[in-house]
């Protein structure tokens, strides 16, 4: 009797080393149409909350915007928030052109935005946050997804009215807001300058 024969599957790749997504990361600001499956959100918060913590108090929370009329809302009224403060910083006026496009929206027409906030008071919690965010953006390259941190986001995640949109109690401070996405296209490294290292050494 002949035996049916069994489809043979391609190897999986290898996952990628923690000094590859090092290596390969990079600020993403171009992205398709494609979503990003809510497990695999899931698993980039799973790896970020691996992020050390000042005495493992773990002070973050996470929200998560997938839904595009949000996601461009919250663009169109971080703008409104940036113009609104050139007017008093004149070193930003650099970013008017861009802020005051109306085809420009601040997340790139990614399909996810994940903010990352701390839950307490005081540096520790931003820092910790902050080592959060870079655990989520590595195991975002490893996954072969594109992240960026918008940083023209933060002053109005800061606002009442964005905590009170977000459903953020009123004692977080969003502190990374972190895009997520496929990348049409993985930009060029940029190059790193050599490090300054100061030794003492005995």
């Amino acid at each position: 009797m002949v035996q049916p024969s069994l489809a043979i599957r391609p190897p999986s790749p290898p996952p990628m080393s923690a000094t590859s997504a090092m290596r390969e990361r990079r600020a993403v600001r171009e992205y398709t149409d494609e979503p990003v499956d809510e497990a695999g959100i899931r698993r980039l918060i799973d790896a970020a909350i691996l992020a050390p913590s000042a005495m493992n108090r773990q002070d973050w929370m996470f929200v998560v915007v997938t839904d595009p009329v949000a996601l461009d809302s919250i663009s169109h009224k971080a703008k409104v928030h940036m113009l609104d403060l050139l007017e008093h910083t004149p070193t930003l006026n650099g970013f008017r052109e861009h802020l005051t496009n109306p085809r420009y929206n601040i997340f790139y027409g990614a399909p996810a935005l994940v903010v990352i906030c701390a839950t307490s008071e005081g540096q520790m919690a931003e820092q910790d946050c902050c080592l959060a965010a870079e655990n989520l953006m590595l195991a975002a390259r490893e996954e072969d997804l594109g992240s960026c941190w918008i940083g023209f986001a933060e002053a109005w995640l800061q606002t009442p009215g964005a905590k009170a949109e977000l459903g953020l109690p009123e004692h977080a401070r969003a502190v990374a807001p972190i895009i997520l996405g496929h990348p049409r296209a993985w930009p060029a490294s940029p190059g790193r300058r050599a490090p300054d290292v100061r030794w003492i050494r005995r």
